[in-house]
């Protein structure tokens, strides 16, 4: 029996939207006294993000559980994740060239190494939209990946 191709797609994109619901959590439990779950939360993704305060965007008074980059890389993979159907078929196996998610990667790479190597200090809405230019064109792979993947398991 065939798994229906929304199915697979809804099986892509739920995760995503779990993960980004998760970091806003975190400081939603914080301003809600909920110490255990919005600690719980942020220890979590500290295993993915350094998390320092003056590098994150607040939300309800509290830092979100990731950095301002983090949360452009995340926001940015779950609106072209979720506007992918507009745009390709959803169960589409074919990624764009290498060179989108090169010149992708270029804004991210220039502002992070800018600030190693010189005194400049990126601001957080330059850390956000570099993040999320990122972010944005991860879909474009990972779906395509994904579908080929998923397809060759259930669809022989």
């Amino acid at each position: 029996m065939a798994i229906p191709r929304i199915i697979i797609y809804l099986f892509f994109l739920f995760p995503i939207v779990i993960w980004c619901s998760l970091i806003i959590a975190a400081p939603y439990f914080a301003s809600t006294g909920d110490v255990l779950a919005s600690d719980l939360l942020y220890f979590a993704f500290s295993r993915t993000c350094h998390q320092l305060p003056e590098r994150s965007l607040f939300l309800f008074d509290h830092k979100l559980a990731v950095c301002s980059r983090c949360t452009g890389i995340y926001s940015g993979a779950l609106i072209t994740a979720l506007i992918y159907p507009l745009f390709l078929k959803i169960d589409n196996k074919k990624t764009p060239g290498k060179w989108l998610l090169i010149l992708a990667i270029i804004p991210i790479g220039l502002d992070g190494g800018i600030q190693l190597i010189t005194g400049y200090e990126s601001t957080n809405a330059i850390r956000f939209i570099t993040g999320a230019l990122f972010g944005g064109v991860l879909p474009l792979y990972l779906l395509p990946v994904y579908n080929d993947i998923v397809c060759g398991f259930f669809m022989k």
